[in-house]
């Protein structure tokens, strides 16, 4: 047990670390050459950025599978809809960093889709949640705090898109204006890059606990 409390905190800064570095590597490119060699682009198809986040999605969907297949060992098994239901999400997240599939939804609001299942988690899994959060609190705070960091660095920059794009259709030679939206691109990304470390680094911390023999005593019906 000790040697996981050590190694955990130094993964999660290792990978966050490897996140700033990705993020500021891409921006440096961008504001000395004008533009990014396609293995850092932040917003090309199959990048190093788009793998690492594809990896990051699929890692958490295969911890969910494998919480599924274990639940058993948990004091109190969770349900087989919470591990399912976050499983997919990320499968179809991953898949979509790697193929850019939303693109060739034209007639469909693809957000939809994440939202769906985002609302159902919570409502149909809130037993499962509410146990989770009162046996283990720090690894559903590391959760909430990924959700929010991806939430507000993909929803919160693509709220600025129109407006960048607007004023650079008009401005077209503004170097400002052109390293503001590789700036929005950049929180953006990195924002989701983020939030999906934290989120694995919360999941693996629950695992860690969850799964752990010795700690099936914790729980009271």
């Amino acid at each position: 047990m000790a040697k996981q409390k050590k190694w955990m905190p130094l993964a999660a800064i290792a990978l966050i670390g490897f996140d700033i570095g990705l993020a500021l590597a891409y921006f440096a490119t961008i504001y000395l050459w004008g533009e990014s060699g396609p293995l850092l682009d932040f917003n090309g198809l199959r990048s190093l950025p788009s793998w690492v986040q594809a990896a990051h999605l699929f890692a958490i969907a295969l911890l969910c599978v494998g919480l599924l297949l274990y639940r058993h060992r948990m004091a109190r098994p969770v349900s087989w809809f919470l591990p399912s239901a976050v499983a997919l999400l990320c499968l179809y997240g991953g898949l979509d960093e790697l193929t850019k599939l939303h693109l060739s939804l034209h007639q469909f609001n693809w957000k939809l889709i994440y939202l769906s299942i985002l609302m159902a988690i919570p409502v149909l899994g809130w037993q499962d949640l509410a146990w989770i959060w009162r046996h283990h609190r720090a690894s559903v705070l590391w959760v909430l705090a990924g959700m929010g960091v991806f939430l507000l660095g993909g929803f919160g920059a693509e709220a600025a898109k129109g407006a960048i794009d607007s004023e650079l259709a008009t401005h077209a030679s503004s170097r400002g204006l052109f390293l503001g939206e590789h700036l929005r691109i950049t929180l953006e990304e990195f924002g989701e890059l983020l939030g999906e470390t934290l989120i694995l680094c919360g999941i693996v911390s629950f695992m860690q606990q969850a799964l752990n023999p010795l700690r099936r005593v914790a729980y009271r019906p």
